[in-house]
């Protein structure tokens, strides 16, 4: 639009493509967000009911010899629980991936250093169980420590994240702006520079991109990429095209940079809109993978304590490691999960949403089983 000759041209295409991108983001949230609810169901009844079963309430039917003897064995139950349900899980987790329309189409961070903390878990373990712990006690202990450690490790990394997409928010406003004082009769570049200024997490940039405009020797679009690119590629280069208009002329620039800061800010109202229509379903992971299944399990395991009292044939001693490293399997899924509901696909998003879900896991898990029946 920027380079149409006219400017009813320029400003019927802004139109148009403002119209085109905004019914096409709501129509997209709103077909991926109703199709959530028959994988998210599956993840739930997989993930808590069929472990549950699997756990607790076969080896129930088989003390005493009422039901006949048990249908699986300990080595059975532990390849489909830490296997086969896991495996069905992520392939789930995969479809509900491909279908969100909101990940980004560039390159994913694959970078696994942020998980290193995690390596604490098998040191820490092994020394409470030479304390005297019991050895299920001892792994949730320890995968609690490594979780900590871990979440410790990748937060400043996330602050600074979440500082950047701020700023891209503010950036996005700052176009608006701009749009106003071109309309008044600014410069450019002192247009620019005040909407960035008048806004405090972008005065930094503000004071960035004056000096590049000092020294860049007319090169202005450079500049703006070097000091808005790292922030917003895109906003950038939204910017670099109202420059070129203002080259021409700087009301008209104006009217262009109003019309794509309005549309800026109805993108990212409609993404709001999306984001809070998909928390209810991020919130029932997180409550899933960190409270509800670990509570489900734990009480299960206080049940089998008597219960392996009453019958000497069935032996329950390897049921609690299982539960445990289980749960670990399943924080990492539903970290996965919650990432790409979010639109993120980075290692280092998963890697924190795992930290912050396996210490309570691994706490309320602990506190469940050692409760006396």
């Amino acid at each position: 639009a920027a380079e149409a000759p006219k400017q009813e041209e320029r400003e019927r295409m802004l139109h148009e493509a403002s119209n085109v991108a905004l019914a096409g983001l709501q129509e997209a949230g709103k077909m991926y967000s109703a199709s959530l609810n028959a994988p998210c169901m599956a993840i739930f009844a997989l993930g808590i009911m069929v472990p549950m079963v699997l756990m607790s309430i076969l080896p129930m039917l088989s003390i005493g010899g009422l039901f006949g003897p048990m249908p699986f064995s300990l080595g059975e139950i532990m390849c489909l629980t830490l296997v086969v349900v896991p495996a069905v899980v992520a392939a789930v987790i995969a479809s509900i991936r491909d279908r969100n329309p909101f990940l980004p189409t560039g390159k994913a961070d694959r970078d696994l250093r942020p998980a290193l903390p995690l390596l604490v878990s098998l040191p820490a373990a092994g020394t409470l169980w030479a304390l005297g712990l019991d050895p299920a006690t001892a792994a949730c202990l320890g995968l609690a420590a490594g979780g900590l450690l871990c979440a410790a490790a990748v937060l400043p990394p996330y602050r600074r994240e979440q500082r950047r997409e701020k700023q891209t928010v503010v950036l996005e406003d700052a176009v608006f702006e701009m749009g106003n004082r071109l309309v008044s009769g600014d410069s450019f570049e002192e247009a620019l520079i005040r909407s960035l200024t008048l806004r405090g997490d972008c005065a930094e940039l503000a004071e960035q991109l004056r000096r590049e405009l000092d020294i860049c020797r007319g090169d202005t679009a450079g500049a703006i990429r070097r000091v808005i690119g790292p922030v917003s590629p895109a906003v950038a280069e939204m910017i670099c095209g109202i420059q070129r208009a203002a080259v021409r002329d700087l009301r008209d620039a104006g009217r262009l940079a109003l019309t794509v800061g309005r549309q800026l800010q109805d993108q990212e109202a409609v993404r709001r809109s999306i984001r809070a229509d998909l928390k209810g379903m991020t919130d029932t992971m997180f409550g899933t993978a960190a409270v509800f299944a670990p509570l489900v399990l734990g009480m299960s395991m206080s049940m089998l304590t008597p219960l392996s009292r009453i019958s000497s044939d069935i032996d329950f001693g390897g049921t609690s490691i299982i539960l445990t490293v289980y749960l670990a399997e399943l924080s990492i899924l539903m970290a996965a999960l919650m990432s790409f509901l979010d639109g993120r696909t980075g290692v280092r998003d998963v890697v924190r949403r795992f930290a912050t879900m396996l210490p309570v896991a691994m706490a309320v898990f602990a506190l469940c089983m050692r409760i006396a029946l």
